[in-house]
């Protein structure tokens, strides 16, 4: 049987994520570590790109430097390393708050009922599937996104090893932010319906916490009619506070 922190055999659910070991004997008729462990796995492949990010940075040559006449030209070197230091210094910051969060997660889970069913709140599928229907408090919903975008799905990128694919997004238009990238990339429940393709005339929500995709309306209609509601409900979501959990 699982401990109190759900381990078998001294291995949890982060840590079987991060050394992408067979799960343990048992593991797989555990419902709360299943949920788990897919949350942990969908959060380090996150950590693992950024970790190429830093490698791209690190590795890729310095830009030609040209000037009009030869004043000081140790300056621009250093800005341009002052630029990579930035860059990696801001990934780094972004991978520790990710395992910050892998560990809080991980370890205050096992609690009780009330534990397991904010874990399974976390990984069960959006409520919001994008037919058009607006959710009951609109306002309070759009409050609780970190981003709400509508474009075409430039690629998509399946993961043979986890329960997520990575949708790469040439944005249209951006509710909120006000104003964006002109690309994103975020995760999708592998059981999106209907499945991304390349091409897609979509417009995503993604929750303040959540992994991947809280909103997922595919096609022109489906496209217009949440359009409606958001337009309609972003002047009063802007003074709406996200309630805590």
């Amino acid at each position: 049987m699982a401990t109190e922190r759900n381990e078998y055999d001294g291995v949890d659910a982060l840590m079987a994520a991060l050394t992408d070991e067979p799960l343990p004997e048992g593991a797989d008729a555990d419902a709360q570590f299943m949920a788990e462990h897919r949350v942990a796995t969908a959060e380090v492949a996150m950590l693992r790109e950024q970790l190429g990010i830093i490698g791209e940075a690190l590795s890729a040559p310095p830009e030609p430097v040209v000037t009009a006449r030869p004043v000081r030209p140790r300056r621009r070197p250093a800005l341009r390393v002052l630029a990579y230091g930035t860059l990696v210094t801001a990934v780094i910051a972004g991978m520790v708050t990710g395992l910050a969060w892998l560990g809080a997660h991980n370890g205050g889970v096992g609690g009780g009922a009330d534990s397991s069913s904010a874990q399974s709140k976390a990984d069960a599928p959006a409520e919001r599937a994008g037919d058009g229907s607006p959710p009951s408090d609109p306002e309070e919903a759009l409050a609780c996104d970190r981003l709400v975008v509508e474009g075409t799905v430039a690629r998509v990128e399946a993961r043979a090893d986890s329960p997520w694919t990575r949708i790469v997004l040439t944005v249209i238009r951006s509710y909120k932010p006000a104003t964006g990238p002109s690309q994103v990339s975020f995760l999708i429940d592998d059981g999106a319906d209907p499945r991304p393709r390349a091409g897609q005339h979509v417009l995503v929500g993604i929750g303040r916490d959540a992994p991947g995709a809280s909103l997922w309306a595919v096609g022109d209609d489906r496209v217009a009619a949440n359009r409606a509601w958001i337009v309609e409900a972003l002047p009063g979501a802007r003074t709406t506070t996200c309630p805590a959990g």
